[in-house]
């Protein structure tokens, strides 16, 4: 697995996550956008201007590179990792050059998430952590994870270790 090399000699990967599909949507959206607006706008110059194939070339160059960004994100997409190990947070992104940070789990003193309506009806949530110290790390704040509530959970077992079944008070 790719996502060993990122594991240190006594640590097990509890579970990874990829962000919330809703961080494409806006991008995918003004790029379907964009390429309705170049045909529409090459058909039109194609017919009406005589030297519309020079616009018409200039237009599909630039869906061209709508394309590519868009291609470009969904891979940088693809390739950011959220994954929680026995000892740490570790989100891995970047295509090229590659960023891994990471924040012990035994730092982390406060969790807690929250979901704007939009993330209730999509299935998304944003997290803060607070970590001991004074410092601020990027992992402190995570957003658009998917399946929040679970994700939650998971991680308090994995910060805070599971507790044993509660037994019934006796008198």
């Amino acid at each position: 697995m790719w996502n060993s090399r990122y594991l240190a000699v006594n640590e097990e990967l509890s579970f990874q996550i990829r962000l919330h599909w809703v961080v494409l949507a806006r991008l995918v959206l003004a790029s379907a956008v964009g390429l309705v607006a170049v045909l529409a706008l090459s058909v039109y110059a194609g017919t009406r201007h005589a030297g519309g194939h020079l616009l018409v070339t200039v237009l599909w160059l630039a869906a061209l590179a709508l394309f590519v960004r868009l291609a470009w994100r969904v891979l940088g997409w693809h390739r950011t990792r959220l994954m929680i190990t026995t000892s740490r947070l570790v989100k891995v992104s970047g295509i090229i050059a590659t960023r891994v940070q990471s924040i012990p789990l035994a730092a982390v003193t406060d969790l807690s998430y929250t979901q704007d309506p939009n993330g209730r009806l999509l299935g998304y949530g944003t997290f803060k952590l607070e970590t001991e110290g004074d410092h601020s790390s990027d992992l402190e704040k995570l957003e658009h994870i998917p399946r929040p509530n679970r994700f939650y959970l998971l991680l308090c077992d994995s910060i805070f270790g599971s507790s044993p079944e509660p037994v019934a008070d006796e008198y």
